[in-house]
Parts: structure tokens; sequence; C-alpha cells
């Protein structure tokens, strides 16, 4: 294809790539028009199971700085927890792929605590280290590095072997096929586990705060539920689900900024 028939079609895919954000936002407004007319349009739902955005937009003037500041605190944790489980997860994935002792050694416990959720862990986090913020950033981390370890030993192992050998006949020795191919090969992979960690570190860290905390989204849900206040309880809700889809969005791009070679 020559330049002069390369480049309507760059024009013409894109136009269409314009068009697709325009159908997320379009279907958002429908849901809200929804929520609004089986609410306060035709009160088909009573307000007790599921409120009105009116009452959602009340309940947040009111709280004011105090959600901001619950925000603030779950938004923290839930980034200082994924920054740690992630990056700890990746290096003792990377370690016990390098190394058969690594992977034979640390594979028994690593099987046995991954299929436990880090949320019944939480009577003794609390016993451990209080309701402060330091037991809710070890429960966090630990689900997010549970996630990575297998994440990076899945993706090392998809590197495909035809690579290496290629490498390992021009000479390359062990340590540069290992450093040069199957690292810069899993960075695409590990997006979809950092992903989930994110997700994952969300969860565990609400959680947490609903049962032991004096700040976060997670405490301002349990004390809103104990008086049936279901218009802050949506709105913890609303504040968790927009700053999971921020870090979502940050990470989802910065990783396609830094594996912009990679075929998608």
């Amino acid at each position: 294809m020559d330049e002069a028939t390369a480049a309507p079609a760059r024009t013409k895919a894109g136009r269409r790539g314009f068009w697709w954000p325009l159908v997320s936002m379009f279907s958002v407004v429908v849901i809200v028009f929804l929520w609004w007319l089986l609410t306060s349009g035709l009160g088909v739902v009573r307000p007790l199971y599921f409120p009105s955005p009116n009452e959602v937009l009340d309940r947040s003037s009111v709280l004011g700085s105090t959600l901001f500041k619950d925000a603030v605190a779950t938004l923290r944790r839930v980034l200082i927890s994924w920054t740690i489980g992630c990056s700890l997860g990746i290096l003792v994935g990377l370690v016990m792929v390098r190394s058969k002792l690594f992977f034979y050694g640390l594979t028994p416990p690593i099987e046995a605590l991954r299929p436990v959720p880090p949320v019944a862990l939480i009577p003794f986090v609390i016993l451990w280290f209080g309701i402060g913020d330091s037991g809710k950033i070890a429960l966090g981390g630990l689900a997010c590095f549970m996630v990575m370890v297998v994440n990076t030993i899945v993706s090392a192992r998809n590197v495909a072997p035809v690579y290496g050998q290629a490498a390992r006949s021009l000479g390359a020795s062990e340590s540069a096929v290992y450093r040069s191919i199957i690292l810069r090969a899993i960075v695409p992979e590990l997006v979809s586990g950092l992903r989930i960690g994110a997700a994952l570190a969300f969860g565990v860290v609400v959680a947490a705060e609903m049962i032991g905390a004096q700040t976060g989204i997670g405490r301002l849900i349990m004390l809103a539920s104990r008086t049936l206040d279901t218009p802050v309880v949506l709105l913890g809700t609303i504040v968790i689900g927009f700053e999971a889809f921020l870090l979502d969005r940050a990470i989802s791009t910065v990783s396609n900024r830094m594996t912009s070679w990679a075929e998608r």
C-alpha cells in the first residue's frame, strides 16, 4: 500500500475511533437516565431500596470535605498496597522463573495461601497491626502479590521458545536471553495482572475499612448502612467505582505508551 492510499485509510480509522468514546458516554447517560426514571421519575423503586440521583447529590453536598477526606484515604491505601504488592509479586515471580530452587521452594506456601480470601485474615490483621493504615495496606498488598506472582510465572512460560533459541544460536548467554527477551516479552501480559490487582486492592482495602478504620469510604459505607442511609451507601459505592476506573485508565494509558511496540 503506497502513501497516497495509506493516508485516507488512516483518516477513516481515526474517524471511526472518534465515535467509540462517544458510544461509551452515551451508555453512561442512558444508565443515569434509567436510574432517574425508575426512582424520581416514575417512582417504581422505593427510595429505601435504591435512592434517586437527587438524594445522592444532596448527601454529597452535605458530607462535603468529609467525603473528600475519606475518598483520599481509601485511594492512598489502595495505591500504596497496589504498588508494594505488585512490585514484590513481579520480583518473586521473576526469581521463581529464573531459579528452580526458589520455584519449588516457594510454590507450596504460595499455592496454599493463594485460594484464601485476604478478607478472612482481617481479624488477625487487626490484632497484629491495629486499625491503622499498615494492616489495610498489608492485606491489599497480599492480594496484589498473589495475583502478580502467578501472572508473572505464566507470562514468562508463554514466551515463544523460538525467540530464545534464535538468540542462543547467535551466541547470546542465558542471562542475556532472560534480560533482553523474556523480561521485555512479558511486559504486555503483566498489564492484565496489574489491572486485576488494582481491583482486588480496592475490594480488600474497603472491606478492611468496614471492619475497623477511622477514615475511608468503607467506614463511611458501614456507618451509613447501620442507619439504613442508602443514599450515602450508594454514594460511597459510586466514589469507589470512580476511583477504580481512574486507576484502571491510568494503568492502561501508561502501559500502552510503554509497550507501543507490541502487537494488538
